[in-house]
Parts: C-alpha cells; sequence; structure tokens
C-alpha cells in the first residue's frame, strides 16, 4: 500500500511533491527524481516481486502438500544482508543532504502520510510545531491495539495510543480503510478531546494481479487444502482451528485435509507455530509458509478449496477480499469488518463457534457436491479508482479555510 502511494505520487501525479525522510541529521526533504530512483531498486529487492516459480518458499510448500519430507523453511535474514540491501539503495539514488523541511515546503502544504508506526515516534513529528500552516493528513488502519490490548503486547497498545495522539494533536484529515474503522477511530480520538476530523473511509485495493483469473497450481490439483492468511498472533484465532483439525483429523485420518498458513509471527507468534508443529498426526496436514511472493500467494489461494479467516477483530480484511477477487469461496469470522467489505456469499461463523467452522469446512469436502466458487463479478477498488477519491478528499482538505492546528493538550489514554 505504502509503495502504490509513493508510485502515485511521485510516477503518475502531476502535482508537485517531494519526500520527507528521517535523516540522522533530522526529518529531511528530498526531489522526486532521487525518490524514483529509490522506488525503482526498492522494487527490484523486494521479494513480494518473485514470479512464483522463482519463490522457494513456495517450491517448499509445494512440495509438502505432496506429500515429501522437506525441512521447515525460515526466511533467509541477516544483518549483513540487510546492510548490503541497504547499500545498494543508496548506490541507487545517490547520497544527498537533503533540505531543510522546514524551509522547503511551501504555505498551506499538504502532508500525507500512511505509515502510521511512524506516527508512535513525536519526535518525527516535531517539526510540524514550527510550520502550523501544513495540513498534515494521517492514516490510521485501525485502533485494535486500544479496542482489544489483550491481542497485543503492551508496548504495542502503548505505541499506538501515541499514533492516536499525535494524530488528534496534528491531523487536519484522517485516512481509514473501512465505516467500521472509521467508528472506531473517531470514538478514540474524542476520548482525546480532539474536534471531529474530517475522515476518508476508503477500502484499500487488491494488488493488481489478483485482478486477473485464478491461476491454480496444476502440481497440486486434486490436493484438498484450505488457506488461512495473515500475521500468526492470537488476535488471528489460529488456536480455534488448530483444535478443529484436531476434531477433523479424528473423524478423517488420513483423508483431513491441509490447512496452509501464510504468514509472518506476530506477538506470541511462535507459541502458536509450536503448538501447531508439535500437536501429533494432525501437524503432517498443517503447513506453515512465510515470506511467499504476491504471484505464489495468489497461486496459493487459486487452488484453495477456500480461506479461512477467523479473526476476533479487523480494521479491513484483505486476504477476505482477494480471494474473493479470485473467485476463491471465504469462510470469515462474523465481525462487522468482514460484513463491511466481503463477497456476499461468504460464509460468516461466530469466531468462538468452534463446531460451526468445522461443519462449514466440512461442507468444502462433500464429494456428491457440486464444486463450490464464488461469482467473479465482485468488483472491489482499482488503485485507480482509489487515488481519484483520494484526491477529491486531499483538495477538500487544502480548501479547508478553518484555523489551522492550535496544538491544544491531548487527554492521554493508554490501551
Amino acid at each position: 500500500m505504502e509503495l502504490a502511494y509513493a508510485r502515485h505520487f511521485f510516477q503518475d501525479s502531476r502535482e508537485e511533491c517531494c519526500a520527507l525522510l528521517p535523516t540522522a541529521w533530522g526529518v529531511r526533504a528530498f526531489p522526486r527524481e532521487r525518490v524514483l530512483r529509490g522506488l525503482t531498486r526498492l522494487e527490484e529487492l523486494w521479494s513480494e516481486n518473485k514470479r512464483h516459480d522463482e519463490d522457494e518458499a513456495w517450491r517448499h510448500l509445494k512440495l509438502r502438500l505432496q506429500g515429501q519430507a522437506v525441512p521447515l523453511r525460515r526466511p533467509p535474514g541477516s544483518s549483513l544482508a540487510l546492510a548490503q540491501r541497504m547499500t545498494s539503495l543508496l548506490r541507487a539514488t545517490g547520497f544527498e543532504w537533503g533540505d531543510s523541511v522546514v524551509d522547503a515546503l511551501k504555505p498551506g502544504t499538504v502532508y500525507v502520510n500512511v505509515g502510521q508506526i511512524g506516527l508512535a515516534f513525536p519526535l518525527l513529528l516535531r517539526w510540524l510545531d514550527r510550520r502550523p500552516d501544513i495540513r498534515p493528513i494521517f492514516m490510521l488502519h485501525d485502533v485494535i491495539p486500544l479496542e482489544t490490548p489483550e491481542y497485543v503486547s503492551a508496548t504495542a497498545a502503548k505505541g499506538h495510543s501515541a499514533m492516536v495522539d499525535q494524530t488528534a494533536r496534528r491531523a487536519a484529515g484522517v485516512i481509514v480503510t473501512t465505516r467500521t474503522a472509521q467508528a472506531a477511530v473517531q470514538a478514540e480520538l474524542g476520548r482525546r478531546g480532539a474536534h471531529a476530523l474530517p475522515t476518508l473511509a476508503l477500502p484499500l485495493p487488491v494488488p493488481t494481479l489478483f485482478r486477473e483469473s485464478p491461476d491454480p497450481e496444476p502440481a497440486l490439483a486434486g490436493i484438498a487444502y484450505f488457506v488461512v492468511c495473515g500475521a500468526i498472533e492470537p488476535r488471528k484465532n489460529h488456536a480455534m482451528l488448530l483444535e478443529v483439525w484436531k476434531r477433523l483429523h479424528r473423524k478423517l485420518g488420513p483423508s483431513t485435509p491441509h490447512l496452509v498458513v501464510a504468514g509472518a509471527s506476530g506477538w506470541q507468534g511462535q507459541q502458536i507455530r509450536d503448538g501447531m508443529q508439535r500437536s501429533g498426526a494432525v501437524s503432517a496436514h498443517i503447513h506453515i509458509v512465510s515470506g511467499l511472493s504476491t504471484p505464489a500467494l495468489k497461486r496459493l489461494i487459486s487452488g484453495a478449496l477456500a480461506l479461512l479467516m477467523p479473526s476476533f477483530i479487523e480494521g479491513f480484511g484483505l486476504p477476505v477480499v482477494e480471494a474473493a477477487s479470485l473467485g476463491t469461496p471465504v469462510v470469515a469470522s462474523d465481525i462487522p469488518a468482514h460484513r463491511e467489505v466481503a463477497h456476499p456469499a461468504t460464509v460468516f461463523v461466530d469466531p468462538i463457534d468452534g463446531p460451526g467452522w468445522e461443519k462449514a469446512i466440512l461442507r468444502f469436502l462433500d464429494d456428491d457436491a457440486a464444486p463450490i466458487r464464488l461469482s467473479r463479478e465482485f468488483s472491489p477498488y482499482t488503485w485507480g479508482e482509489y487515488f481519484a477519491s483520494l484526491s477529491s478528499f486531499i483538495q477538500t482538505i487544502e480548501r479547508d479555510d478553518r484555523p489551522q492546528r492550535a496544538l491544544p493538550s491531548v487527554k492521554k489514554t493508554v490501551g
């Protein structure tokens, strides 16, 4: 999403723009040409763009689904590799000191920050104190760490509280992904004494590749598997799926379908992984994979009997929309965000209803039932439509003649 924003503003947009980057000597402004060189090199380095036949994680997963013994693969990474990538990026962009952000921006400039995590560090936004004419627009994907702090670390809850504090104190406008998230964000801002902020609820588009025809892996034809996609953490409810798979295995034995868990470990993720990998015979039917490229993920979801999304809470739920775009059926938790964005034919089940999830999954294994696919008439936003709506919102913020930020004292609230 952040890469799409950068490409839009620096490559496709005719508007005058510059990039603001934190450096050792403060937040500095950099020109369009340097940003474009950096983006090009970044995309060359990014494993998200690998073809599925170049993706080692995908190759290992295919072998495991076919019943071959393959050691569990962990995504490669080291400090040296990171340093080499950063050096490569610097060579592509060239070294520059950048310009003073306070002096470089024209009066009334709109500052768009969609990184969210950076908002947790007030030091990175302190330059705005010297430029009260600047109109910041911040994105908050959700306020889940404040709504349900039991699903995140204490550090994450504290950081998220800081993000909302900075939004309440500094923002001229807010971008969210759903009306569900909008209501939660506005409630949190209100608790901090913030005035009503212009807010754009704009659903995220699926990757362009997911709007193309599905392409299931021929080598996996006839292999029954389901996919759950997202960070491996308590909020995503993997533990319930593990219990469902144990029951399926007691009923079906060797005919138990496979469950592919696609995602990186989040808070308490290693504990969840350990449970899945140390559950006896059923563990042979559960496969954890991290670091899949976008083409490989599309191929994986294309061939699945269904995508499973049992989360306790979401601000959006992109995999639900990605799967529906490919015609892959979806079984999702019955929560407001999923109801808002999902395909009308989605099967909704309460996230704590294990027997209900088992029943929904067994439906896809019924040999007498016709293959279940969703209509691909389901049409999520395109990036073109997304940025057209965003442009209108930015223009609204530019025309807003209300007094600019008075930098009020914000009530501190920690989840």
